[in-house]
């Protein structure tokens, strides 16, 4: 690469000259000029095709395959990825457009293996999904008609090819996800080969837009920006990429919008007399730090962001132009000495991980991403994606972990982190594999991970890249069986994620930390040549944990951990979420081929089975069982992931944990998973539980192995809790009223958590006979959900009474212009646990899942339909635990 220095600095008025345009033809269905079909290899099935977008989507338009997500279609459908598949266009281009010296086609997303004709004449091929493709088609085009063919192969077929010549384990995975072999061979979605939370629909198709730019001289092909604070000043480097055809002069412009009033303009005279790929010109900035404001993750404050517009001209027109959105913050990841903040203790041991931004440390609180749908154009959806989002948003969140099984997401998805302050830790695409290291992979991968990083850094909710999902761990745990050839496999382990993908990231983003993979030991992996001796030390880095064994609501189970990126627990959706995928009657048991069917994570289904019983009481011969064992599933994962989140939070006291992102926000199919969030949108159990398990300031007790109970306060706000009361009720099963109540001053730092007191308050209360709620008042206002402990598991109380329940409604007078909200009044006469909400009205419930302790309880429903309170409350309907 060739680079242009910008040497001073000018700041003026940008004025625009014309003298050179570009023109953009859209190739897309949405031009209804352009036409598109799609036939199989025998030619028995020819359909009309729409781009962007995918075979099983076009399948399923015209009526040739019915729901991918019904029944056992995954497996009934999976003849469509051994077929082979050609998409062809026809489109009309004039003279004017031959005027131009160069014609690119750009293909934003090929999925995956394809290759390229126009008007008859090979043009190129295709081989990986997440690269942007360029081919200069000049000298193929005429006017009047044009054809542009696309070829696919079967994914399928191609990965059993590729692993004849280039095995890498694994071979196959398990046979409970009813997939297909080898995913690690080809640069595709790795889950859509099938993986233990979704279904293989190995999909071909043109995934993302398509068109042709005819244009005269450069391009901006893509922007970087970088930058850097001291106490007085903003410091933003631009580094624009230039692609052309001849060579360029003229004027290459930046500016950044302040507001409607105010902006700031830079600008370089060029005069360069080759133009190679990838030439780059820089361009710097300073910017008083009083004139643009902080952006700050979720919960910490506000996320504004300014537009920066790259232009390049000359005399007489715009050539080209490149539009962003930017924040101003600063996101560090901390790996230093520990004992600083913890000293002499066994916490105190090793390297520290935390991030801290704009100079503050942050616990992230989050969960992982999957893709929104197992079909990559559908999950570009930009409704679904607001939906998943703001939903997380709801919840507390302020950090997601976009999963190395999936895709790099859409430019609206990473948009949308940007405006609602959500943070993304960024896995490339790679999980739970090996790979293969053949110069031909390697080379794809290289330019898959230059136009990504360049595509997606300017974000400000970027805050870490990850080379890789688990494999660091799978090498060293001989999870495939590896052992026999462990150097080899480490070689080659080293290659791609150190000496390939490593360089580029640091190159093109070096303001960010580049972790090789998730979990490892961080610095400490590197240091150990990058594969650790125990990538699970608790005293370094990020840690997965999973554990279906133990009792999962008691906190003194876990781990202790730097930081949490996965964790979690299965449930089942909704029955009304699987009445979406079956209709059959005989589906809906726990031993129907149809359940076995979809749960892929093997044991699965008894592992929900064994955590559950565990607490609460589940008889088999009930007629309602399955039902039943459902909502159960429900409360048990909520219930765990309350106890291992709100460990990993009172760990920030004496371990100094500054992460939990649990396993995972959302589904892409109607089955039992980990998920918060079911396939389609309903808020599970978990998911409301995540909006009081994240909450900015929490009491949180733990049941000691000695009978004791500890109390933390975490206050994740920057101003100190002072003067505050944690409140102690000890109430009997029998009764709302409290038998015993305390009352604790309390204070809390800013951005801590700490162990306030331990109580031992049982007495000679028979602790199958009482449960302790604890309460945190400031100013004589509720300032944390309300926590409780149950000394024993829930099957095993004595005392629990069959509630008598009344729920009103009533309209709030807070309104939104886009929805209507209703107050709920909740009355009862007993303790209720885990009372479950549900309406025939689409809309949202404030809370639920609840455990009432008092006769009264308000909370909200909130629906973008605007309807009477009394069809609401009539589509009211409720159920909760009780035995």
């Amino acid at each position: 690469m060739s680079t242009v220095n910008l040497a001073s600095v000018l700041f003026f008025l940008c004025v625009v000259y014309v003298v050179f345009a570009q023109v953009k033809f859209d190739l897309s269905s949405a031009n209804s000029d352009v036409i598109w079909t799609v036939q199989n290899e025998n030619k028995s099935i020819s359909i009309p095709a729409t781009v962007p977008g995918g075979i099983y989507s076009d399948l399923r338009k015209e009526g040739i395959i019915s729901d991918i997500l019904h029944g056992f279609n995954d497996v009934l459908t999976r003849w469509v990825a051994y077929d082979t598949w050609t998409y062809k266009s026809r489109f009309q281009l004039n003279s004017e457009h031959l005027n131009y010296i160069s014609s690119d086609l750009i293909l934003e997303g090929v999925d995956t293996i394809s290759f390229l004709e126009v008007n008859g004449i090979p043009i190129g091929l295709t081989n990986n999904m997440f690269v942007k493709y360029v081919f200069d088609i000049r000298q193929y085009i005429k006017e009047g008609e044009n054809e542009l063919i696309v070829n696919f192969i079967s994914p399928i077929d191609a990965a059993k090819e590729r692993s004849w010549k280039h095995f890498t384990a694994p071979d196959c995975v398990p046979e409970e996800y009813h997939g297909e072999c080898h995913p690690n061979q080809l640069r595709k979605m790795q889950a859509s080969f099938s993986w233990d939370w979704g279904p293989a629909f190995p999909s071909v198709g043109l995934w993302k837009n398509v068109s042709i730019v005819f244009h005269n001289g450069a391009l901006i092909r893509s922007v970087t920006t970088h930058t850097h604070r001291d106490k007085s000043h903003w410091y933003l480097r631009i580094i624009a990429s230039l692609n052309g055809i001849k060579n360029i002069r003229g004027y290459l412009s930046a500016k950044l919008s302040i507001d409607a009033d105010q902006s700031l303009t830079i600008g370089k005279h060029l005069n360069i007399s080759s133009v190679e790929r990838g030439t780059e010109v820089e361009l710097n900035m300073t910017i008083s730090a009083n004139v643009v404001s902080l952006w700050w993750p979720n919960g910490y404050g506000e996320h504004p962001l300014y537009d920066l517009k790259i232009s390049l001209t000359n005399e007489e027109n715009e050539l080209s132009q490149k539009k962003l959105k930017i924040g101003f913050r600063t996101v560090e990841l901390v790996e230093a000495d520990a004992s600083t903040i913890l000293g002499n203790t066994t916490g105190g041991q090793g390297l520290t991980f935390f991030f801290k931004v704009n100079g503050y440390p942050i616990f992230m609180k989050g969960s992982n991403w999957i893709p929104a749908h197992i079909l990559p154009e559908v999950g570009t959806d930009e409704k679904t994606v607001d939906y998943l989002l703001e939903s997380a948003r709801d919840a507390h969140m302020a950090m997601l972990r976009v999963w190395g099984g999936g895709v790099y997401e859409s430019d609206y998805f990473y948009q949308r982190c940007d405006e609602l302050g959500i943070l993304i830790w960024q896995d490339f695409l790679f999980a739970c594999a090996m790979y293969p290291t053949d110069k031909d992979f390697l080379d794809t991968v290289k330019l898959e991970i230059e136009q990504n990083v360049q595509r997606l850094q300017h974000h400000a909710s970027i805050a870490v890249w990850a080379g890789n999902n688990e494999n660091e761990v799978a090498l060293r745990g001989n999870w495939y069986k590896t052992q026999p050839d462990f150097d080899r496999y480490k070689e080659e382990y080293v290659k791609l994620y150190v000496d390939t993908i490593k360089p580029i990231v640091e190159m093109l983003d070096p303001g960010r930390r580049y972790l090789v993979s998730s979990p490892s030991n961080g610095r400490q992996s590197e240091q150990d040549g990058y594969v650790a001796l125990n990538p699970y030390d608790p005293h370094y880095g990020d840690t997965h944990y999973y554990n279906y064994i133990a009792d999962n609501w008691d906190l003194n189970i876990y781990p202790q951990t730097r930081f949490a990126s996965e964790y979690g627990f299965q449930s089942f959706p909704s029955l009304k979420t699987m009445t979406d995928a079956t209709n059959r009657t005989e589906d809906f048991g726990l031993d129907s081929e149809y359940s076995k069917h979809r749960q892929h994570s093997p044991n699965g289904n008894n592992n929900i089975e064994m955590q559950l019983t565990k607490h609460l009481k589940l008889d088999k011969n009930d007629s309602k069982y399955f039902e039943k064992f459902v909502f159960y599933s429900q409360i048990s994962q909520a219930m765990s992931m309350k106890a291992e989140t709100e460990f990993y939070r009172q760990s920030q006291a004496d371990w100094y944990t500054m992460g939990a992102l649990y396993w995972q926000l959302n589904d892409v199919w109607q089955a039992p998973s980990w998920s918060g969030i079911e396939y389609g949108g309903k808020w599970k159990m978990l998911h409301f539980f995540a909006k009081r398990f994240f909450a900015p300031v929490l009491v949180s007790p733990r049941l000691t192995l000695s009978g004791d109970v500890d109390v933390y306060l975490i206050n994740d706000r920057f101003v100190p809790l002072t003067d505050a009361e944690i409140i102690v009720d000890v109430f009997n099963w029998t009764s709302l009223r409290p038998i015993f109540s305390q009352t604790y001053p309390t204070n809390a730092k800013p951005l801590s958590s700490s162990k306030q007191t331990r109580l031992n308050i049982w007495n000679n209360n028979s602790k199958d006979e009482v449960f302790i709620r604890f309460s945190l008042k400031y100013n004589g206002a509720l300032w944390s959900p309300q926590n409780l402990v149950f000394p024993i598991p829930l099957k095993n109380i004595k005392g629990l009474q069959t509630p008598r329940i009344k729920i009103k409604l009533q309209r709030s007078t807070i309104q939104a212009a886009d929805e209507t909200k209703f107050i709920i009044n909740i009355e009862t006469d007993s303790v209720v646990l885990f009372l479950w909400l549900e309406s025939e009205v689409e809309g949202r419930f404030s809370d639920n899942g609840l455990i009432l302790t008092d006769p009264v309880t308000n909370i909200y429903y909130t629906t973008k339909m605007n309807i009477n309170k009394n069809v609401i409350q009539r589509g009211i309907s409720y159920k909760y635990y009780i035995h």
